[in-house]
This record gives structure tokens, sequence and C-alpha cells, in this order.
């Protein structure tokens, strides 16, 4: 009888149709889920084909999804989303499964906690602040400094995140952001890019993909990035980066580092980095596979980060390839397509068929149409379409960007 792994799924890294072809073979997958959610709501009868269903809401006893859980003899459990990283890791304890324990959950999902524990382990990182309400404005800027970064304590994909270049700024912005709901925040010293460490054509910032398994830290490989949107909103991905050698071993080294003094000891992790002329600065870690990774790292080398993460999860003791960015024989990349800052709405899109037919374009997927709305404060969540495609290298890939930026447009009423 296969082993049975639980998945506390929401809206995040991978959809249900990919962990259930990833877990073919390996095991049956049991999904725990809070039909409240509307990521879970619009997707459930893809949910009921992929695996047994437990229902969590948030009025749910923790014993009882645990004696569920038991009841249906689970051998292991993950999560692919920040916002149930928390209860992955209580089911987990309380279940005896290999997880991040829910210290290490509250650090990896809050932003403020993850700097705090980095700091006291003497991890360099950025100038931080809490920032709770309106009276403590004026102490966060003065923690912080100019220029700096207002943003939620807990979120992902850029949701809702701001730089800010003056006090004033400063002020309106985080009292425009405590006043819409979204605090507590976090103030941050804003770090600056030196573009010359990735090139040009591409953006001042990568991610490490790496598996934790007890001691040992495999990293599968660096993610590149294209150039940010304002204010902070990612503009596409590619898989391997354009770091020389000497630059990839010391942000390799960085995040080993982080992830030591985060605690983690299992699991997948995604680790973000400025590259800044001081060298590669961290920005924070994700106790989760990151968004994109999966197909980005499976089409250029063969390797699935998400059936490495369900077999860590499972502790089968799969060996894991170190550094399959190193071999890869293409460079993949997914092309986002942002809204423009005070878009509302989608009126048009004009040349998928013809984006299509050049050269490297594998699929043009349009997610939202006209007349669809559109909130660019949403980050990752308010992309109009994302293309995927390969390249035999970077400069090739360079060329199929221009290209396609030329021919798929996409036009937005304000």
């Amino acid at each position: 009888m296969p082993e049975r792994l639980a998945v506390v799924y929401d809206n995040g890294a991978v959809s249900p149709v990919e962990i259930a072809h990833a877990a073919t073979g390996l095991c049956d997958i049991v999904l725990v889920v809070d039909p409240a959610s509307p990521a879970v709501a619009a997707s459930l009868p893809v949910l009921e084909h992929t695996g047994s269903l437990v229902h969590h809401t948030s009025g749910t006893p923790l014993d009882a999804t645990v004696r569920r859980l038991g009841e249906l003899g689970i051998t292991g459990i993950t999560t692919f989303t920040d916002a149930r990283l928390d209860l992955t890791a209580h089911l987990a304890r309380a279940l005896g499964l290999r997880f991040h324990t829910p210290e290490v959950a509250g650090a990896l999902g809050d932003k403020l906690r993850q700097r705090t524990r980095l700091a006291a382990a003497g991890t360099p990182v950025v100038r931080f602040a809490e920032l709770s309400d309106a009276a403590g404005i004026e102490a966060a800027l003065a923690a912080v400094g100019l220029p700096a970064v207002l943003k939620p304590r807990q979120g992902a994909g850029s949701r809702s995140t701001f730089p800010v270049a003056s006090a004033q700024e400063f002020h309106r912005v985080a009292g425009d952001l405590l006043a819409a709901g979204e605090g507590p925040l976090i103030a941050e010293e804003r770090l600056l890019g030196d573009p010359a460490v990735a090139g040009p054509r591409w953006g001042d910032y990568v991610s490490v993909e790496s598996v934790v398994d007890g001691t040992r830290v495999t990293h599968i490989g660096i993610t590149g990035k294209l150039p940010l949107v304002e204010p902070f909103r990612e503009s596409g991905v590619f898989f391997p980066s354009t770091l020389d050698e000497p630059t990839a071993t010391r942000v390799l080294a960085r995040t080993e580092e982080a992830l030591r003094a985060l605690g983690v000891v299992s699991g997948i992790t995604h680790t973000e980095f400025k590259l800044t002329p001081d060298g590669p600065r961290l920005i924070e870690v994700n106790g989760r596979l990151g968004g994109f990774v999966n197909d980005l790292v499976g089409r250029a080398t063969g390797v699935s980060m998400l059936r490495v993460a369900l077999e860590n999860a499972l502790g089968t003791g799969t060996p894991v390839p170190e550094r399959a960015d190193a071999p890869a024989a293409r460079v993949t990349f997914q092309r986002f397509a942002p809204p423009p800052v005070g878009a509302t709405t989608v009126t048009g899109t004009t040349g998928r068929k013809e984006a299509r037919r050049l050269d490297g374009i594998a699929r043009v997927e349009i997610v939202r149409r006209p007349g669809d709305p559109v909130d660019w404060r949403q980050g990752t969540q308010s992309f109009a379409a994302i293309v995927y495609g390969e390249a035999p290298d970077h400069t090739a890939l360079a060329d199929t960007l221009a290209a396609l930026d030329d021919t798929l447009r996409i036009t937005y009423d304000a």
C-alpha cells in the first residue's frame, strides 16, 4: 500500500494537478483544506480528484484534524503556501512528522520574527522595525532611515510593498497601509542593487532553491530574475541565473548560514538575495517551494522540485541533485505581464497568436481577459498574462524577450 502524504493546501506555489503528477508512483495525497478559502472553493472539483480531503476551518480544533490524519495513516506532511506554514507545523508536531517546528515556521512566515531571529544569530540583516499603528511611524522611520521599504509583516508575492524616499512619503504610505488594514507592517532599510552583477538586461536580485535534510543543505540552483516593475513587482524569472561562480558561491554560502540561523532542518526553501555593490545581501528566506520554480527547474534540468519536496516530506532518503543549474541544457523562463500602477481593468489583448509563433515560446497563458479587474497592489496575484519559453543561452533569451515584448500587448483602463 502506498504511503500517504498530507498537503495542507491553499493558494501557493503549485496547483493540485502538479501535486498529483509529482506524487505518481510515490504516495497517495491527502489534502487538508479550508472550504472557506477562495482558492480552495475555486479548485474544489480538481482537489477532490487529486486526493482525499480533510476539512480544517478556522473553527476546527487542531486535535480533531490530528485525529483524522492519524486515522488515515499519514506518514508525511508539507505545504506549498506561506499562509499554511503555521498550521502545517503544528499538525506535524502533533503527529510526530518531519517539518518546520512551529517556532521555525513562525519565523519563516513573519518577516519581523525572521529578521529578529537572524540578527540574534549574528547573521547580517537589513535595518528593520515593527510598525503596528500610526503612533509608531516616527520611531520606525528613525530606526530604519531612508531610503526604506514598507510592507506587511506577513505576506508574499510583493503584495502591498512600497519604496519610500522621504520622511513625508514614509508617513503617507505607512498611514495609507495601516488605514487599509494591511498592518502590522515592517519597515526596512532599502537595498540598492548593482545592475552590473547579473548583467544590465537582468534583475538585480536572485533566489536560491535548496533542500534541507537534517544537517545537510543541498542547493538545486540559483534562479535569475528580470528587472522589477514599479514599485516592487516581478516581471519574470529564468533558470539558471547569470551569476559568475565566485558570486554564486557567496550566495550559496550565505543561504546556508541563514538556514542554520533560522533552525531549518527539513523541507524545500526559497531564499532571495539583492545583488548590491557590496555583495549579495539577504532579502528573506521562504520555507516552501518558490512560486514558478518547479516549472523552471523541471524544464531546464529534468529535476522535479515538487517531487523532491514530496520525497523530503516522506523522508525517503532519495539522493538530491546538487547544483542542477550547472549542467542545465537550456535556459527556461516565465515572462509576466503585471498591470501598470493605477490600472483597474483589462481592456484588450493583442498579439497572442503571433507571440506563440516566436522562437522559444512554448505557451502564452492569458490570465485576465477584457473586462476583468486588476489591482497592481496584489503583486504576483495581479498578472494579466504569463508566457513560458526557453532559449539555448542567455543572449538568445534576451532576444526572445525583446521580440515578445514587441508582440504581446495588453491594454488597461485606469
